[in-house]
């Protein structure tokens, strides 16, 4: 807030006393402003009064005040004193008003920081009626901003600042719905077995986070725009639109958790530990009485299209993601060692991939908690967890490790459990075509390889079979 006088002005010595002015003297061209109105120039400054330097000792902006008139001298004010003068009364109204309303945006911006995400979000209902619950909740939220944007003190304001903050009230008015707006949260496909009533939900809650988010960036923008009028603005920030015009970076997932996992204690710490691995969470939603629920998370989800992902010590927690246009494949047959795919739950090894040497160097272990199933020729994906001592955990996306017919890329691989083979043992591999071809042990050569023979059939029919002898590593060996 801008001081009366400033420090350099203040008059020395004894204080000099003010008269009586009433306050629309004091600050001619003064008045309040709604954010639903438009500013206009005011040039009731002056004709009834003159602000000299004896009344109001500014002085010339060097340090130096008119002194008092004495005996033979004009008490005329000079032109140029008065309009100096005046120069100085409006910055200092002008400032004042800034510092008014750069209080008042920092106060709505406290509200939406806090208030919002205070509501119930634990032991919901997910009734057909209970829609307006949630409904209710944003309209009360945006009348209560609407009543915080009426109350700004906008005085001789930069045009800007008066046009955005209009702006800003024109999209919470256009949010402020009367009805659920059902045809507007169904963008994806159903998925079986889920509650789409709770999906509707989850997309209207998303919208509205990420519409108060947008409401906050815009107040705290202009916030920064009072208080440094000098600082670029921000190309990056969203322009004003209304509820379901909202398009944000934030995402969901619904969820429906293991029929054992039934109390809240258990509940929040399960969610939080195993999708904040995958994804910033922003909130999460728990309805009863079953345990199913969804989270927004603040941008896009790492996991892969799948049907669940594992939460230790509780199971397999079944989720709906929208992200993707279909749901997840419940069963495939691919075709690559069908013997030893790993399953969820399952330790497994994987070849580390040093980007900088460019070769696998050491191995390590992980927990596998989500599968992608493809059909073929499609890779499945596998969701692993790695845990390392003093490192947080950190998940990755593997495909199993094929060696030589690996992808040229900087993919995470799962490398299969060798299998145990004798002399003459009947075994199969792939190709490269994605073939199984038929091969017989002849010997185990080096750890994590064998020694095989097959028999191949030339291009050429007039020509007989003949054996062909292949070292073959021991993890791309399997057995029907």
């Amino acid at each position: 807030m801008a001081q009366p006088y400033p420090a350099r002005h203040q008059p020395s010595g004894k204080k000099q006393e003010q008269p009586d002015t009433p306050s629309d003297v004091r600050h001619p061209g003064t008045r309040i402003t709604s954010v639903h109105e438009t500013i206009e120039p005011s040039n009731a400054l002056g004709a009834e009064f003159s602000w000299s330097a004896q009344v109001q000792p500014f002085g010339d902006g060097r340090g130096h005040t008119d002194p008092t008139p004495g005996p033979g001298q004009s008490n005329k004010p000079c032109v140029k004193n008065w309009t100096t003068q005046e120069s100085y009364g409006q910055i200092l109204h002008q400032e004042r008003a800034a510092a008014n309303l750069a209080e008042g945006c920092g106060r709505l911006a406290e509200f939406l920081a806090q208030f919002p995400w205070e509501e119930k979000r634990i032991g919901l209902e997910f009734a057909q009626l209970n829609v307006e619950q949630h409904l209710d909740s944003h309209n009360r939220t945006c009348h209560r901003i609407r009543q915080m944007l009426e109350v700004l003190p906008i005085e001789a304001i930069h045009t800007t600042v008066v046009t955005k903050l209009q702006r800003l009230a024109s999209a919470i008015q256009l949010s402020d719905l009367r009805e659920w707006p059902r045809m507007f949260l169904q963008p994806e496909t159903s998925t079986p077995g889920f509650n789409s009533v709770i999906s509707e939900i989850a997309e209207f809650e998303t919208k509205r986070m990420g519409f108060l988010l947008m409401v906050k960036e815009t107040i705290l923008s202009i916030h920064d725009t009072l208080i440094n009028p000098d600082s670029k603005p921000d190309k990056c920030l969203p322009k004003p639109v209304p509820l379901l015009g909202t398009q944000s970076a934030l995402t969901w997932i619904q969820f429906e958790l293991p029929e054992g996992l039934t109390l809240p204690l258990l509940q929040l710490p399960a969610l939080q530990t195993t999708f904040g691995l995958v994804g910033d969470i922003a909130q999460i939603f728990i309805f009863k009485p079953e345990p199913v629920g969804f989270i927004i998370f603040h941008d896009t989800v790492k996991i892969p299209n799948c049907e669940g992902i594992l939460a230790q010590r509780h199971g397999l927690i079944r989720i709906k993601n929208p992200s993707y246009s279909s749901p997840p494949i419940l069963f495939s047959r691919t075709p690559h060692y069908p013997t030893r795919r790993p399953i969820i739950g399952t330790l497994v090894t994987c070849p580390a991939y040093d980007q900088e040497k460019g070769s696998r160097h050491q191995q390590y272990e992980a927990m596998v908690i989500a599968i992608e199933r493809n059909h073929w020729p499609l890779e499945w994906r596998y969701l692993i967890r790695l845990e390392q001592p003093g490192k947080p955990p950190e998940p990755r996306t593997a495909i199993l490790d094929r060696g030589p017919l690996n992808p040229l890329d900087d993919r995470h691989y799962i490398r299969p459990e060798d299998a145990i083979f004798q002399d003459n043992d009947v075994a199969f591999f792939f190709n490269a075509f994605e073939q199984p071809l038929r091969v017989t042990i002849i010997q185990k050569v080096e750890p994590g390889s064998h020694e095989t023979v097959r028999l191949t059939q030339p291009s050429k029919r007039n020509r007989s079979p003949r054996m062909e002898i292949q070292t073959i590593d021991s993890h791309r060996l399997f057995t029907q």
